[in-house]
């Protein structure tokens, strides 16, 4: 067993209207997580899911990374507006050999929020 402690915390920001993106991928709303933990681990594995009112609307791929102290995946789809949009990820660690637990499981929600524009103001 190991004396040194690796903690991660899950992060899901805000959903926002996002225009910066081209042709028929503009006017979205996108939600971004991230994972980050004091140091590498052996597995990092992240999920998205952006939610309109209260319904999924849209769910991202599984984004994963080995050796790592950081994840970060989104999920994106056509802004409708004056909708409720709400975030929520989940993600798994895997802990280098010699840590006790192996795996931790991890979630976060953002608070949901009312996008009443889909232009860029």
């Amino acid at each position: 067993m190991r004396g040194d402690v690796i903690h991660c915390k899950i992060h899901t920001a805000n959903p926002h209207y996002s225009h910066h993106a081209h042709g028929e991928n503009r006017h979205r709303v996108n939600v971004v997580a991230t994972v980050t933990c004091t140091k590498p681990v052996a597995q990092l594995s992240e999920r998205v899911g952006l939610y309109k009112n209260g319904t999924i609307y849209k769910r991202s791929g599984v984004a994963t990374v080995a050796g790592k102290k950081f994840v970060k995946q989104n999920a994106s789809r056509r802004c409708v507006k004056n909708k409720n949009y709400a975030g929520y990820a989940k993600a798994s660690v895997l802990f280098p050999p010699g840590y006790s637990p192996r795996t931790a499981k991890l979630s976060d929600k953002s608070p949901t929020v009312k996008i009443s524009k889909c232009k860029k103001k």
